[in-house]
């Protein structure tokens, strides 16, 4: 259903020119400069209010960008050079002055690298966004939830989930993955770019807090310590430093989001991570600290550097009195507790999923689209933008980032062809 009848195209044109189907942060940035080219676009979107997503993160902030990126970001299980030419095509510098300048959005950068809104109100990002539609003269059509896309010899047929259809020269899928499906993701995109003849590699939630049901480390809940985490498989295949935080289920805190799509992944059965844990910086050399002899307990000197809680479980899963001296420590039971404080194993037995995590891995393959347009070698008149191509950012605007560059990219590419079309035929 739609909140209102859907517009028929305008006069002149047996079809919608440009139709985006999902207007959270890619279909948003699509709409706005595929209409700046003064085609016109419509955009569908299932939600009454677009940007749901947008207003959750970031706690409500929104980590609208990072401050620095390279294609290293990013994963994907295509090339890392298709990647760093679709991010070069809008430049971060260009992304951030749009936002200042172009949407009025004043922005801060923070230590951890993080760019927000000076306002720390993530409404203010979804607002502007939709201003900017509004201006560039897209039309936007809210709970319009669409049933169907099919490519047919004029172009596609989108059939809507009240039995109306919407007709469309190119079609733009900014629908987004399955990660919080509170907000309405569904990922109904991918059936159809898989029904339209593309691949669809095998998703899996990304950015996600970890589980567990060993080790008692639910007795650490609410823990936060900085960490070292190393992921092998069984060669090291990812290593990451930042905050721990372990919960009453697992573990989470941004160096665990970040690591999770090395476990989450299918092809990421068997992997083992392990922790470092670097209060101090991981300056510590725990062998020589526990060689000093003297009559202090095990546990008092380790909790010179580590909070008391973890300190004490470390000595617990080393099997090792926390009372126990420094002089009277036996070789092996401080060679165990120094790997358990250098790789300390994190018993990961699996994810919460998309419920918590912040995007989805895995989608349609960049190499089945062109880099250049975003438009699909295998559907023409097909481009695709957002989650739902297989590029996954790290935890800190990463994924934002790559929301607004291809939906931008997409939407100007579907835009101008339509133009050089009509220029063609008039």
């Amino acid at each position: 259903m739609s909140d209102r009848p859907l517009p028929p195209p305008p006069d002149g044109h047996p079809r919608w020119p440009v139709v985006v189907v999902g207007a959270g942060a890619a279909g948003m940035m699509t709409a706005i400069h595929a209409a700046r080219t003064g085609v016109p676009v419509l955009a569908l979107e299932s939600a009454r209010k677009p940007g749901a997503k947008i207003k959750v993160s970031g706690g409500g902030r929104c980590n609208v960008l990072p401050s620095a990126v390279d294609e290293g970001d990013f994963h994907t299980e295509g090339s890392t050079k298709a990647v760093r030419k679709v991010l070069r095509s809008w430049p971060l510098e260009d992304v951030t002055g749009f936002f200042a300048d172009d949407l009025g959005i004043p922005l801060k950068v923070e230590d951890t690298g993080k760019v927000f809104p000076v306002s720390d109100r993530s409404g203010d990002v979804v607002s502007a966004l939709l201003r900017a539609v509004d201006r560039a003269g897209a039309t936007l059509a809210t709970a319009a939830t669409v049933a169907d896309v099919v490519r047919g010899v004029d172009g596609f047929t989108i059939t809507m989930a009240d039995g109306g259809t919407v007709d469309a020269d190119r079609v733009v899928l900014t629908t987004g993955g399955l990660s919080l499906p509170k907000t309405g993701s569904d990922g109904a995109g991918y059936r159809w770019a898989r029904a339209l003849g593309h691949t669809v590699l095998p998703r899996y939630p990304a950015l996600v807090p970890l589980l567990t049901d060993a080790g008692s480390w639910d007795r650490l809940a609410g823990l936060a310590v900085p960490a070292r985490l190393t992921a092998r498989a069984p060669k090291v295949v990812w290593e990451g430093e930042g905050d721990l935080l372990v919960t009453h289920r697992g573990f989470s805190g941004p160096v665990v989001l970040d690591a999770s799509h090395r476990v989450a992944a299918p092809w990421g059965s068997g992997t083992t991570l392990t922790a470092a844990w670097t209060p101090d910086g991981g300056t510590t050399d725990w062998d020589a600290h526990l060689q000093q002899g003297g009559p202090r307990p095990v546990a008092a000197v380790l909790r010179d550097t580590l909070p008391r809680r973890l300190a004490d479980h470390l000595c617990g899963l080393a099997d090792v009195d926390p009372s126990t001296t420094l002089g009277a420590l036996r070789r092996e039971d401080r060679k165990r507790l120094v790997t358990l404080l250098e790789a300390c194993p994190l018993p990961v037995t699996g994810t919460e999923g998309y419920r918590t995590a912040e995007v989805t891995g895995g989608g349609v393959p960049l190499a089945e689209m062109s880099t250049t347009t975003l438009e699909s070698r295998v559907v023409p008149g097909l481009h695709l933008a957002g989650e739902i191509i297989d590029v996954t950012g790290r935890l800190g605007g990463y994924n934002f980032l790559w929301a607004w560059v291809t939906g931008r990219l997409a939407g100007v590419a579907a835009a101008e062809t339509m133009t050089d079309a009509g220029s063609a035929t008039g």
